[in-house]
């Protein structure tokens, strides 16, 4: 990587002192972005101890400068001075007002004069260590504090110095770190079964997309993506290390998020890959800072990278939102590693009902049981509404009407029977107590199928029980005789017949 370790850290530099020249030079000649407010030019000054860094005139003695002062505090993560005698406090910048603005600052006070110290640039090394103490401390709480450096020794405003304890023995310790035993690496078939976990949270799919320092685009597939804060407007996301991307993404100053729309599945699929050639087979523009836009996504966010953090085998890219913008739509879903239509059950539904009379029911669920309606000469269907409203509100009164107390999870099937020109539509969810008069639970391995009347309904049933065993259902469309089961967790539509 070509940028300083401290890359991405702002240093508003207020110091007078050679102590804290030398402090400020140190964190600038590792990539942090320091930046000195002085009240004018400073002819005496070293000119080697301010490398590297920028330079702002700023008086803060007048309200209208304070105020900006404060604006560049709200955009700092240290602030470095050395007046003395509480001069900040005086003109109302102190540690307390800055935290009003920023509450993660780190505000390191070298109130050192050079009579208390050897060494000038020893001292200023002192103060950039306890810089980088306080900031590891920030960056993990999201709280700031004072470092002061005023005696000679770095002291933390919110955490105080341990006491020291005596210089061990040799290898008085050799017995308790020897013995402690390494984490075992978890298997694949761990690995495989944490993923398959982490799979049941359904989520949207995205393509981040950045520029390498020669303009290249490059991106990739992620579901890894977090809404972080709204102020400031910020979010994150994961890249594997082992991504050939991965080092570009956390040298880029902007990346884009492009949220995908159900109809960019081949996107997902192509920036998933490792193919050489991405953004030739993608339509794409150039968006606010360069970045990449893929057209037709659903929304995009431009950031300005803030922060990486290292996480397992992934990097965290926390980025703040400079631009964004978002078109009407419906998202491209991803549920157990495969995508899933949004709404689904509603167009169906929809179409459906717009195509003729329409009856519907439920496969209701109590254990492995299921609830089936029974006939006084012992032939068995599926629930069904017996309400004038064939709707699923009316659906779910009338089963309240019969004392259940069912919760209706999915659409289940939609078909259409050419024989009678009804639609059938059911939904599956779960009963608790007991079976109403007329009703009865059957074990799904005991449904007496060849007792269900209706053949779609035997086959909807006996796809029910198989589905049920391997936990993987999905919406049956197509009429009393074949159609598509649309999966939500297998990667296509299979066919089923009855």
């Amino acid at each position: 990587m070509g940028q300083g370790i401290l890359q991405g850290i702002r240093v508003l530099d207020l110091s007078r002192s050679v102590v804290g020249q030398y402090c400020s030079v140190a964190l600038a000649d590792h990539g942090a972005e320091v930046i000195k407010i002085e009240s004018g030019i400073s002819a005496d000054e070293k000119a080697e101890l301010n490398r590297g860094k920028h330079s702002v005139v700023l008086t803060l003695e007048t309200e209208e400068s304070r105020q900006e002062f404060l604006k560049m505090v709200a955009t700092a993560d240290v602030l470095v001075e050395s007046f003395g005698d509480n001069e900040m406090e005086r003109l109302g910048l102190g540690f307390e007002a800055l935290a009003e603005v920023k509450a993660s600052l780190v505000y390191a006070r070298l109130d050192v004069s050079e009579s208390q110290v050897q060494s000038d640039e020893l001292a200023g090394q002192r103060a950039s260590f306890g810089i980088l103490a306080a900031l590891r401390q920030a960056e993990a709480t999201g709280v700031g504090q004072v470092i002061d450096c005023s005696v000679g020794a770095v002291q933390f405003s919110n955490h105080p110095s341990i006491s020291a304890k005596p210089a061990p023995e040799p290898g008085q310790d050799t017995d308790r770190y020897l013995s402690e035993m390494p984490v075992d690496p978890p298997s694949d078939a761990d690995k495989l079964a944490l993923r398959n976990v982490f799979g049941a949270f359904a989520t949207g799919i995205t393509v981040v997309t950045a520029r390498q320092d020669d303009g290249t685009p490059r991106g990739f597939t992620a579901n890894s993506f977090t809404s972080v804060s709204l102020d400031p407007p910020m979010l994150l996301v994961c890249i594997a290390k082992s991504a050939h991307s991965c080092e570009t993404f956390m040298d880029a100053q902007n990346f884009a998020v492009n949220i995908l729309s159900e109809d960019q599945k081949a996107a997902c699929g192509l920036f998933a890959s490792r193919d050489p050639d991405k953004f030739q087979k993608a339509d794409w523009h150039a968006g606010t800072a360069g970045t990449p836009i893929l057209d037709g996504s659903l929304a995009s966010i431009v950031c300005e990278r803030k922060k990486l953090v290292d996480a397992g085998d992934h990097i965290v890219l926390l980025g703040q939102v400079i631009d964004h913008q978002s078109t009407q739509g419906k998202p491209l879903g991803y549920f157990q590693g495969n995508f899933f239509s949004i709404g689904l059950d509603e167009d169906l539904v929809s179409a459906a009902s717009r195509n003729g009379m329409v009856e519907i029911g439920a496969v209701l669920g109590r254990g492995q049981q299921v609830l089936l309606d029974v006939s006084q000469d012992g032939k068995v269907t599926i629930p069904k509404s017996k309400a004038k409203d064939q709707s699923l509100p009316g659906l779910r009164n009338y089963l309240e009407k019969l004392g259940l107390k069912s919760q209706l999870d999915a659409l289940y099937s939609i078909y259409h029977n050419r024989d009678t020109g009804h639609h059938s539509i059911y939904y599956q969810g779960t009963v608790v107590g007991l079976a109403p008069p007329g009703h009865k639970f059957f074990n799904l391995a005991e449904i007496p199928i060849e007792k269900v009347t209706d053949k779609a309904e035997q086959s909807l049933l006996t796809r029910y029980r198989d589905e049920f065993r391997h936990g993987r259902f999905g919406i049956y469309q197509g009429d009393e005789e074949s159609g598509v089961v649309h999966r939500l967790n297998v990667p296509d539509s299979i066919k089923y017949s009855t």
